[in-house]
């Protein structure tokens, strides 16, 4: 009997328990995004690799390649619902190698733009020759004091090798909490007899009119390949989204350092300060590359990438997918901010905070035309 009876109120403990632990998840909320179709627009019916700022005067600009060779801007009064006529910013040039008498058009690629306190906006780009051997593929700069009405002459940061597999890549703006600025890029430079590649950095002390003579290097894993870094600070850490290929496709991890002395050794493979963004892991057959993420000013951490879950196999035909976090790690609830059929692509996407616990998400995508050009939806974040 004295068994029974121990066996009933542990019967009761344990349903009590489950009882406890069910209405705790009950009430358990977490954070999604609600995607407005009614928002979407059409920023350039050609074009792609967009990247969006809300500038000082609450306007907003937005920058892409023109598919032509160029980069241009355009800007929106209107919180987006319409947009001004693009403006050249940086254009393709015609370059004659000196010594070898070859010549080729230089591209410009990979635009990235920031704000600074002092109203100038600073434009980063990759230059990409289009034919090898002839213009070494770099890294350079134009400044702005008029809000993107004309634009300096540029100056070149960094410069990699000469040939494709040996160049540098996709270069992004951090502004730190002292006003030092840093240019966060993918580099293949240091390894030329080798397909592996790093993330480097170059920093500001200056407001961009000068910076370092030689990159540091931010993050490598041997054998593999780190690229397309985007950073964000929370004041006192940085969190560094590269895309990592230790699983044979790229996915999403995050580097940190300390805001203070960052950077002081590079992030290794078995360092702690690289981790998966993702709460719940791709499988490895899966590619998520591309990553691009924001902080909001409520602390909420969003990544978007471009993705193969649920498509084909042809990373080509990919699309945008968005994750996020109150915290810098465990990223989840995925959503896909436009619908794109399995023979399209939404690709080299960016995000943007519009305010309101609403951010813009921006593609290159022919989701609903022949042409790939720069889309746009807005989304809410909701908890729920």
């Amino acid at each position: 009997m004295q068994y029974l009876e121990r066996l009933i109120f542990i019967s009761i403990l344990l349903f009590t328990a489950a009882s406890c632990d069910n209405s705790e998840n009950q009430n358990k909320k977490d954070y999604f995004i609600e995607w407005d179709n009614n928002s979407l627009v059409c920023i350039a019916d050609e074009g792609g690799y967009p990247r969006l700022i809300r500038m000082l005067d609450e306007s907003l600009l937005a920058v892409y390649e023109n598919r032509r060779g160029d980069v241009v801007i355009k800007k929106s009064f209107d919180n987006v619902a319409s947009w001004n006529n693009e403006v050249l910013s940086f254009e393709a040039f015609n370059y004659t190698n000196n010594t070898t008498g070859e010549n080729t058009i230089v591209n410009i690629a990979n635009p990235e733009i920031t704000q600074l306190s002092s109203g100038d906006l600073l434009l980063a780009v990759n230059l990409r020759p289009r034919i090898e051997g002839v213009f070494p593929f770099s890294i350079a700069l134009k400044r702005s004091t008029d809000n993107g009405n004309t634009w300096s002459d540029s100056s070149i940061l960094f410069q990699a090798a000469t040939h494709f597999k040996d160049g540098c890549w996709e270069p992004s703006f951090l502004l730190l909490p002292d006003g030092t600025i840093q240019i966060y890029f993918a580099n293949e430079f240091p390894y030329l007899q080798s397909d592996e590649q790093e993330i480097s950095v170059l920093t500001s002390t200056d407001n961009g009119y000068t910076w370092d003579s030689e990159p540091k290097t931010v993050s490598f894993r041997s054998g593999h390949r780190d690229g397309m870094p985007v950073a964000v600070h929370d004041g006192e850490s940085i969190y560094l989204v590269i895309e990592d290929n230790v699983s044979g496709q790229f996915k999403p991890w995050l580097i940190s350092n300390p805001v203070n002395n960052n950077w002081e050794s590079p992030v290794l493979a078995d360092s702690p300060e690289r981790y998966s963004a993702l709460k719940n892991n791709l499988a490895d057959t899966v590619y998520a590359g591309a990553p691009y993420m924001i902080r909001l000013t409520n602390g909420i951490y969003l990544i978007s990438y471009q993705t193969t879950e649920g498509r084909t196999s042809n990373w080509e035909l990919s699309t945008m997918e968005v994750v996020l976090s109150d915290k810098p790690y465990g990223f989840r609830n995925p959503s896909q901010p436009f619908e794109v059929p399995l023979d399209k692509e939404a690709k080299w996407n960016a995000l943007s905070y519009l305010g309101n616990n609403t951010i813009a998400a921006l593609a290159s995508t022919n989701f609903n035309s022949e042409k790939i050009g720069v889309w746009m939806i807005k989304g809410k974040i909701i908890l729920k």
